[in-house]
């Protein structure tokens, strides 16, 4: 993805995640990503705590889920503005690679109230409209016959969610060492015994909070 205008829109919209196919290193290759890279340094990218599926994930530690307890500081990760998915080709060998060319377009809004009406800071996503397109985003597809629409039916929009927050999921930095498909997200493990214990002692501390009544003879 290397067209001028694209990044340039891409690098100064509010929130935007773009997910690409894993590049091939070499010169040639690494002068592109670094330019790309470059492009959208200042890009704000998009906020994984607007779509559920994406809010419990952690960055792995050292290839391993983080272990999460009642101590466990809240963590908002925001995803850069470009990374990349799948298998780095290598040679003359083909890999599958992600060929989808698709843009959804939404609402990211905040509340201040969670579902059960409790005082929160909650942001969400709403998709509004679908692109599908044959471009690649490159500055060689403004000189080929491509196609594009815009689409609004709520199923599609749904289904394109789904996808499109798993390809999120499933992403890695824009150049990452793995030459296979190694999402740099996971769910965390949990220390269950450290949480069992915490929720007792708050429910004990409930407990003598509410027994504030005196004996009168």
């Amino acid at each position: 993805m290397d067209d001028t205008e694209l990044l340039q829109r891409i690098a100064t919209f509010p929130s935007a995640c773009v997910v690409v196919s894993k590049q091939p290193r070499g010169k040639y290759h690494a002068e592109r990503l670094r330019k790309v890279a470059e492009a959208l340094r200042d890009a704000a990218g998009f906020p994984a705590w607007a779509v559920s599926e994406l809010e419990e994930l952690r960055f792995h530690q050292d290839g391993k889920a983080p272990v999460l307890g009642p101590g466990s500081p809240q963590e908002r990760i925001r995803l850069p503005a470009l990374r990349a998915l799948g298998y780095r080709k290598a040679g003359n060998h083909l890999v599958p690679i992600l060929h989808t060319k698709m843009l959804l377009l939404g609402e990211l809004w905040w509340h201040d109230e969670d579902a059960l009406g409790g005082v929160a800071d909650v942001t969400g996503f709403t998709p509004h409209r679908l692109w599908l397109g044959s471009a690649n985003g490159t500055a060689s597809s403004r000189r080929s016959l491509e196609f594009g629409l815009w689409l609004e039916d709520p199923g599609l929009l749904k289904a394109a969610q789904r996808f499109l927050v798993e390809v999120l999921a499933q992403s890695e930095d824009l150049d990452p060492d793995s030459d296979n498909l190694t999402p740099d997200l996971v769910a965390p493990d949990y220390d269950d015994e450290a949480m069992w214990e915490a929720m007792a002692t708050l429910a004990d501390y409930d407990a003598d909070e509410g027994d504030d009544s005196e004996d009168y003879t």
